[in-house]
């Protein structure tokens, strides 16, 4: 007689994502559709934790994404172009992040200092809801070391950089408001100024300019 048991469905899913614990967040502004990108706005942030051992924390992708509208329109009367991209993976061999990230491009226009002003306008408060409804980590203050750290990196995930390559040229911190302020210098000349902790003061938010009118290559996505 044959063995039931080979033909029973099992009661847990043997491939799956895994669950989220972390989400990051890249918002990145360019001039034209097939442009590089001048600007990027990062943010990473915590999923909250499950209250007990059985419950379990649904992560709301939706949500995230309607929170992020308004950074669409960049003081534009109507919203702009974009284009998205997610990337999310998991193991089974071993621990996995557990980190989904979410890119987003907007084509606004010219790249002047006013428009960069009115876009981190619109990007301040789409990321301050979206920390509100994280497990945000208590208020510390950003050590000299942690803020070089996240300003290497964010650089480097904005513009597709080596952060090892990347050079301090002036740095300048803001206690009151706990950020920092870096310029960062590659190989070629390529200036990028980053703000660390641009958003309520969370190291976890980080601002970065390209300084020059250069191609760059666009590390988040192409039309």
């Amino acid at each position: 007689m044959p063995d039931q048991a080979v033909d029973r469905p099992s009661r847990h899913a043997l491939i799956t994502l895994g669950p989220v614990n972390l989400v990051r967040v890249q918002v990145g502004y360019r001039a034209r559709p097939d442009g590089p990108t001048y600007q990027h706005f990062l943010l990473d942030f915590p999923v909250p934790e499950p209250d007990g051992p059985g419950d379990r924390v649904a992560f709301d992708e939706g949500r995230v994404l309607a929170t992020l509208e308004p950074v669409l329109y960049a003081g534009a009367p109507t919203a702009r172009h974009y284009s998205i991209h997610q990337h999310r993976w998991h193991t089974s061999w071993g621990p996995s992040p557990g980190a989904l990230e979410i890119g987003l491009l907007v084509t606004a226009g010219t790249r002047a200092a006013a428009v960069s002003l009115t876009v981190r306008e619109s990007v301040v408060p789409a990321f301050l809801e979206l920390l509100r409804a994280a497990e945000r980590p208590a208020p510390t203050a950003t050590s000299r070391d942690g803020a070089m750290l996240r300003a290497r990196r964010a650089a480097a995930t904005a513009f597709g950089l080596d952060p090892t390559a990347l050079s301090v040229s002036a740095e300048e911190h803001h206690p009151a408001e706990n950020s920092w302020t870096v310029t960062l210098r590659a190989v070629g000349g390529h200036e990028y100024d980053v703000v660390v902790g641009f958003v309520d003061g969370y190291a976890g938010a980080v601002w970065v300019r390209h300084a020059l009118h250069t191609e760059m290559f666009d590390s988040i996505g192409s039309e």
